[in-house]
């Protein structure tokens, strides 16, 4: 496996995070991983420092895009170098019934990914969100001590940790649950893109409003043999009801050409990275 040798890895904490355990797959030995409560914590330190890099989930496959993640690439000037895919499995914690169950905690990300277990078998428990993972399973433990009936939705190698506190394992709603994982970095004045990388993510943005833009868009794409991988539309930060576009796409030996032809069209093309997937 390709490991990075930043001199830090920002990434979402505590330790034993699905983060934390792709940011231990491709740190060096010399790396140091910094722990932040949020993602957006970790990609705002990140883009302060160009000795530094972070790893943060941008999709999965079952809930879709992390947009927050996504939209800091472009606002924060960063740079995706690699990507990682990792199968993601939850447990559920519990010390009693789940019928007296009064709270449960959860990440938003993993209560999606959960969402019809949880409204199977905690239809009368209130939700009560952590920072991470990993921090669903310390605030149940913390409740522990007030003798209350909780439970906490986390990943199966915590779980594996409070074994007599297991209810349920492989709770996630498809056991196929994969989430998509970036290694980005701070963009900088001299950074090139090499195309003979497996993927290309760019943000567009159009020009002008008018009717069969979408269509020539993806005519470029087609005039170039381009197999995009995703096409997202998002809203414009800056004007209402306008959108951009966020594409992932499969480089050929046209690359260079398609995103040349974009440059010179009616489109904004920003380029947010060139990479390859880190086998797992």
């Amino acid at each position: 496996m390709h490991k990075f040798t930043y001199q830090s890895i920002f990434t979402l904490g505590p330790p034993g995070t699905f983060s934390d355990e792709v940011a231990q797959k491709v740190r060096s030995a010399s790396t140091t991983i910094i722990y932040t409560r949020t993602f957006t914590e970790a990609l705002i330190q990140l883009s302060q420092d160009a000795s530094t890099a972070a790893v943060v989930p941008v999709e999965n496959s079952v809930a879709g895009i992390v947009a927050q993640v996504q939209e800091l690439l472009v606002s924060e000037d960063l740079i995706i170098v690699g990507e990682i895919n990792l199968r993601v499995c939850y447990a559920l914690l519990a010390n009693g019934p789940l019928d007296e169950v009064v709270t449960h905690y959860a990440h938003p990300q993993a209560l999606e990914q959960t969402s019809n277990f949880v409204a199977h078998h905690l239809p009368v428990s209130h939700v009560e969100f952590s920072h991470s993972n990993v921090d669903s399973g310390v605030q149940f433990l913390k409740a522990l001590e007030q003798k209350k009936r909780v439970a906490a939705i986390v990943p199966l190698s915590f779980a594996e940790k409070h074994s007599e506190y297991i209810h349920s394992t492989d709770i996630q709603d498809y056991k196929n649950n994969t989430t998509r994982f970036l290694i980005v970095q701070k963009r900088s004045p001299n950074d090139s893109f090499d195309f003979t990388q497996e993927k290309t993510s760019l943000f567009v943005e159009f020009k002008e409003d008018r009717a069969g833009l979408l269509y020539e868009l993806l005519s470029v794409f087609n005039k170039f043999d381009i197999n995009l991988c995703r096409l997202e539309s998002r809203p414009s930060k800056e004007t209402p009801w306008f959108y951009v576009f966020y594409v992932d796409f499969t480089n050929n030996e046209q690359t260079q050409s398609c995103i040349e032809s974009l440059q010179n069209s009616f489109f904004r093309c920003k380029i947010l990275g060139s990479y390859s997937l880190i086998p797992s």
